[in-house]
């Protein structure tokens, strides 16, 4: 079933790769994982925290996932442009437009249906347009007035979006090395040390948290014609994850021990589920868009449902507003990451005429 004896650098040559099921599978684990605390109040019950004891969740496995690919993907596009304008337009061009309109959407849809307040009061509170600064990923607002003020996790309109933030201060960060010709296999092996090393002390945050992903990614990367795939490997990995689920450390097996089985599984061909992004690439819509739908069904069924019910319910709105989101908003944006800012503008300007 696995590859046998291929180095990484041999795969990522051709677009026959299971990275677009993977993300999607993720981002479908977040939506999954989320319906607990927005049905119960808590991740008590949520399957992966009650299996690995509290370790994790399933939506925080998922955001493993998204930082250990990122990684490896962002690195490489970095090393084969080595142009950072054109590397930063590429990464604003697939990360704002549809964060935008889901903001635009959340304040000037979402809001008036379900505040509690009259139409003109919404409009008129302040808060109503401090959502606005959500689009800057860093200050981010997470509630809108009066917005499902009586839910279970009440005042929350879309959660998930905390992660963005990191995520971009992380693409920052490679651009950073490249520009300095430090993004290379010794310094990034040293910041994925030294960030497992705060983790464990407990000092950094969410910053050395999540970097330990991403740079377990990048490492991947830069070691990838030494990294062979290799399927028992890819077996040893599954049984070390599996086993530190139980008895403990599993996030710190997962950023090596997990990426190996993220690309061995990502590089597999006979798994022969490349084409299943051929319509398109929804697991970014899915993310940003779940929460919010979740919250909605929680309101709508007055906080009786169960997490299953309340995934059920929310799945099928939320994919059907990624694959607007990809094919309105984000596939479009992404044919600009080749011209320069004058003839963007004058394309944008073109279509909207």
């Amino acid at each position: 079933m696995f590859l046998k004896g291929k180095y990484i650098n041999e795969c990522i040559d051709t677009r026959k790769n299971n990275l677009d099921i993977i993300r999607f599978i993720a981002a479908s684990l977040v939506l999954f994982s989320h319906a607990y605390p927005l049905t119960t109040g808590n991740n008590a019950s949520e399957p992966f925290a009650v299996f690995s004891k509290g370790q994790m969740t399933f939506g925080e496995f998922a955001v493993s996932i998204f930082f250990v690919i990122s990684g490896f993907l962002i690195t490489q596009s970095f090393d084969r442009s080595k142009d950072p304008i054109y590397y930063f337009k590429a990464r604003v061009l697939r990360i704002f437009p549809g964060l935008i309109l889901c903001v635009m959407l959340s304040i000037f849809l979402l809001g008036p249906i379900f505040t509690d307040l009259g139409f003109l009061e919404y409009f008129k509170n302040r808060e109503t347009y401090d959502y606005l600064k959500t689009v800057t990923l860093y200050w981010l607002q997470f509630d809108l007035p009066g917005v499902f003020s009586t839910n279970i996790w009440p005042g929350a309109v879309n959660g998930s979006l905390w992660t963005l933030w990191f995520e971009f201060f992380f693409y920052i960060v490679v651009a950073a090395l490249g520009i300095m010709k430090v993004l290379n296999k010794k310094v990034v092996v040293f910041l994925f040390l030294a960030c497992t090393t705060l983790y464990f002390l407990d000092r950094g945050g969410f910053y050395t948290d999540l970097f330990r992903y991403f740079s377990a990614g990048m490492i991947f990367y830069l070691f990838r014609n030494q990294i062979k795939l290799n399927g028992w490997v890819t077996l040893l990995s599954l049984v070390v994850l599996l086993v530190t689920a139980k008895v403990g450390y599993f996030e710190y097996t997962f950023t090596i021990f997990g990426a190996y089985l993220i690309f061995s599984l990502a590089f597999e061909t006979r798994l022969r589920l490349h084409n299943f992004g051929k319509f398109g690439d929804f697991s970014y819509g899915i993310y940003i868009y779940a929460f919010p739908f979740q919250q909605i069904m929680t309101h709508l069924f007055h906080n009786q449902l169960t997490p299953w019910e309340n995934f059920l319910l929310s799945f099928p709105p939320t994919l059907v507003f990624a694959v607007m989101s990809w094919y309105v908003i984000e596939k479009r944006a992404m044919k600009y990451k080749n011209f320069t800012l004058k003839e963007t503008v004058q394309n944008i300007t073109r279509s909207a005429s």
